[in-house]
């Protein structure tokens, strides 16, 4: 899989890098569990208009489990309600928050990592 959307059972929306982990091979070869990296929960927020009157809706960014340092989650298939692809200005929006937020040239423990960020 690739850049996809989650749609967890307890509602949580996240977008990510997502594959899924196998044990065996061959005919002996089963699904033990999906991979996230770089998960982000999504949600859409007003924004004021500049000089106009009224608002927008813009997506939201914010770091899945801010709290641990880590950018790869297994989650099992009972936690899943879908899986579904996004649209491409997301997916751009997201693999430049990525890139951002865990370039591949830097250790992951010097980088200032942003809990949100609004696309």
């Amino acid at each position: 899989m690739s850049t996809s959307i989650v749609v967890l059972k307890t509602g949580d929306q996240i977008i990510c890098d997502l594959k899924e982990l196998f044990d065996g091979e061959g005919e002996d070869k089963k699904g033990i569990c999906l991979l996230m990296k770089h998960p982000f929960s999504l949600s859409i927020v007003e924004v004021p208009l500049q000089n106009e009157v009224g608002t927008d809706l813009q997506v939201k960014f914010t770091r899945w489990c801010p709290y641990s340092p880590d950018v790869e989650f297994k989650l099992p298939y009972d936690s899943v309600m879908s899986v579904a692809s996004c649209e491409a200005n997301l997916e751009q929006a997201y693999l430049e928050k990525v890139n951002i937020e865990a370039p591949e040239n830097t250790e992951e423990d010097s980088i200032p990592l942003t809990e949100t960020e609004v696309v």
